[in-house]
């Protein structure tokens, strides 16, 4: 593994000594799978490592490594099979929850076990609830020293497997609280509670030698100290542990584009066609550069995500964005492995096709890419607002092309009131036509360009649309975009004010303009 320059010592002996351990096991997890059986001797050599426990304080039995320990084992354990879907699963599912919200007496009672090998499960997905993770129906009702917990989850890797499982369900059904995101709570449940079975188990496409299904909870009763923080705080406790997910999902990703640039290399390098190495065809050659690409920029958004994570940063946008870049890339990444294999890659007997058939969940597990995607942009609005800023663009007053000038260069005009006032925007919005003559203007773009309050704008933007002059897009009543009609743009100016021609159409085609 090619250390990355901000790693520590032991982060780079701990990359050597896993990279080492899979090529040592990678047989012995190939041949579980061939038998549809989970290696649990391989489990045992993972638990025995302390890897199991990588993130668990010492004082808890753990490893007490960081985050960036977290990615390494995670990358390389990827490719151990159904161990490994295991390991992460049991990171995000439960080890991490109880870590960053337990009280003491939860860390003491739980984090041994996960450091001693136990299989953990996030229980958050419902038969009726997927994306909408907020829209839970799982209810926990509070009598006396305990919750009386109805409901069913589905789509739960580790399900039976799973020794603690942490559940997300409603202790306040109130509008209210929904609305402000404090009807959930999240709760520790133990296999083997009276009222808590596995429904069922699904037949999936990938996930080969994985557990996954639905759970039943039949008045499932919990005592009050197995809740994790406070009630109502379910959310916040679910959102901070998909953003842990995604960095260990991204880490997983990184593993996989390694093996696929690895076994298309092998394969093309080995494989004789028309007299040359199928590797010398530039189709296959452009198929492993974009692997390739793809696994470098994973691999650097993985472990910067981690960086900021051991920094005591929350990457909502990182880990987000890791997500959905990783999984994409995987599930592009192996269906290229498999056309520049032909025919082999797409049998069993290489694991480029396993990959190709996990990677569709990739997209879709943990938050789809498409819900991820509007969580990327309702942040970035706010966290790149610098970034995003909105470009002030005016008519240059000989030349009439469109530039960009700053906030500090413009002299705003004083809002006068009556027509003169319905002037002074009409102009404004005139002005905006010439450089953008396809779009409304919001109510701060015009406060950009004349002092007023908005109370007052928008009484003048209400009185101009009242008379046809502009026309106006409204969110709940109130003005939201703004632009001028074809009779407001004939009011504010003359005809020839909005004519532009090129030079070269003044110079040698001006019969054509009338």
């Amino acid at each position: 593994m090619e250390p990355l320059p901000w790693w520590r010592e032991e982060h780079k002996s701990l990359a050597e000594e896993v990279e080492n351990f899979v090529e040592e096991n990678r047989g012995r997890a190939e041949e579980a799978l061939w038998k549809n059986e989970y290696p649990m001797d391989l489990h045992k050599k993972i638990v025995e490592k302390g890897w199991w426990g990588v993130v668990i304080p010492k004082e808890y039995g753990g490893m007490g490594g960081d985050y960036t320990s977290v990615a390494i084992i995670s990358e390389y354990i990827s490719n151990l099979g159904s161990v490994g879907g295991v390991f992460a699963t049991t990171l995000f599912g439960g080890l991490y929850q109880i870590l960053r919200f337990g009280n003491e007496e939860q860390k003491a009672k739980w984090l041994p076990k996960f450091a001693k090998g136990a299989v953990g499960a996030v229980c958050i997905t419902e038969p009726y609830v997927g994306s909408d993770a907020a829209g839970a129906e799982t209810i926990a009702v509070k009598e006396g020293d305990k919750y009386i917990i109805n409901g069913k989850k589905r789509f739960i890797t580790n399900a039976g497997m799973a020794d603690i499982y942490v559940v997300y369900a409603v202790t306040d059904p109130s509008s209210k609280a929904r609305k402000s995101y404090s009807h959930l709570s999240a709760f520790i449940l133990e296999k083997g509670m009276k009222g808590f079975h596995v429904e069922k188990i699904n037949e999936l496409q990938g996930f080969d030698g994985l557990l996954n299904g639905y759970l039943d909870l039949d008045h499932v009763e919990v005592p009050v100290e197995n809740r994790l923080s406070e009630e109502g705080q379910g959310w916040w406790i679910l959102v901070s542990g998909l953003n842990f997910e995604r960095l260990v999902i991204g880490a997983q990703q990184v593993g996989l584009l390694r093996e696929l640039a690895r076994y298309v290399t092998f394969y093309t390098r080995r494989r004789v066609q028309f007299n040359q190495p199928t590797f010398e065809y530039e189709a296959n050659q452009y198929k492993l550069a974009d692997i390739i690409i793809a696994y470098r920029i994973t691999r650097l958004l993985t472990y910067y995500t981690a960086y900021l994570m051991d920094q005591g940063i929350d990457p909502v946008i990182d880990a987000n964005v890791l997500k959905v870049f990783s999984t994409e890339a995987v599930e592009k990444a192996s269906r290229d492995a498999i056309q520049a294999m032909g025919g082999d890659g797409w049998t069993k007997f290489y694991p480029v096709e396993a990959i190709y058939r996990n990677a569709k969940l990739g997209t879709i597990g943990g938050g789809t890419s498409e819900v991820l995607k509007r969580f990327i942009v309702r942040y970035s609005l706010t966290a790149m607002a610098d970034d995003l800023k909105t470009p002030i663009r005016i008519p240059h007053p000989e030349l009439k092309v469109p530039i960009t000038v700053s906030e500090k260069s413009i002299t705003k005009e004083k809002l006068q009131g009556g027509e003169e006032g319905e002037m002074q925007v009409l102009r404004v919005l005139a002005r905006d036509y010439l450089v953008n003559p396809g779009l409304f203007m919001e109510l701060n773009d015009i406060k950009r360009f004349i002092e007023c309050d908005e109370k007052q704008l928008i009484e003048i933007i209400n009185s101009l649309e009242t008379k046809g002059l502009v026309k106006v897009l409204r969110d709940r009543d109130k003005p939201r975009l703004v632009k001028a009609t074809y009779d407001g743009l004939r009011k504010a100016y003359p005809r020839e004010y909005y004519m532009y021609f090129p030079r070269w159409v003044k110079e040698k085609m001006s019969e054509y303009i009338f």
